[in-house]
């Protein structure tokens, strides 16, 4: 299955990106831009881990940095897509730019908030699950001009690093070592109730015995 869901801190991103950077095989780029801005392309771990430090105009630091990544030789030439704004809506702002393809792969990364720590995720469609969708975008590359057996390969290479790296399980989801850490300490792993983190703190402390 291309879906993993898994609970990471930045820290844990932080070792998942070198790998995934240091393996070469994909370019890393956020899912759309700031307001009037270019798409950003990420060339290195830190890059990423430093959209973590954006926060609202509230003060509160944003949880969640997404990524798609593109697949070297898995499909046409990547070309943001230019999406037009309601300046009324956007202060102003009239556009932003969109990374959109149907082989794609999602890598969306969460970080603590005081409410607690969402789950981490990555997916991508298949050619059979982007197929029925095809028509709705036709401005973009048909799901036949993409290596859907290249993008299957690349994403259970990195869904497989992600479980080798973690050292327990909530539910169905691997957790690595710094959000252990913090479930250990009484940290929320969301959308899990109290009542479902003791029971699998349980069976952690059974399995490392």
């Amino acid at each position: 299955m291309p879906n993993c869901d898994f609970y990471a801190t930045p820290v844990d991103h932080e070792s998942l990106l070198s790998w995934l950077f240091e393996e070469g095989a994909c370019h890393v780029y956020e899912l759309s831009s700031e307001f009037e801005r270019p798409l950003q392309r990420f060339t290195s771990s830190a890059e990423v881990i430093a959209q973590f430090d954006r926060q609202f105009a509230t003060g509160e630091k944003w949880g969640c940095v997404y990524l798609l990544l593109y697949v070297l030789g898995a499909g046409p030439p990547f070309i943001p897509r230019r999406v037009s704004l309601n300046p009324e809506a956007c202060n102003g702002a009239t556009y932003r730019f969109a990374a959109e393809g149907w082989g794609l792969v999602q890598l969306y990364l969460e970080s603590p908030t005081q409410h607690g720590l969402k789950n981490s995720h990555s997916n991508h469609f298949t050619q059979k699950g982007a197929a029925p969708w095809e028509s709705l975008n036709s401005d973009q590359p048909g799901t036949d001009s993409w290596d859907f057996k290249r993008i299957t390969s690349f994403s259970s290479r990195l869904n497989r690093e992600i479980r080798k790296r973690s050292v327990a399980k909530l539910g169905s989801c691997p957790v690595l070592p710094d959000a252990l850490r913090l479930w250990q300490a009484g940290a929320q792993m969301l959308p899990f109730t109290d009542a479902d983190m003791e029971v699998d703190q349980r069976k952690e402390t059974v399995n490392q015995e």
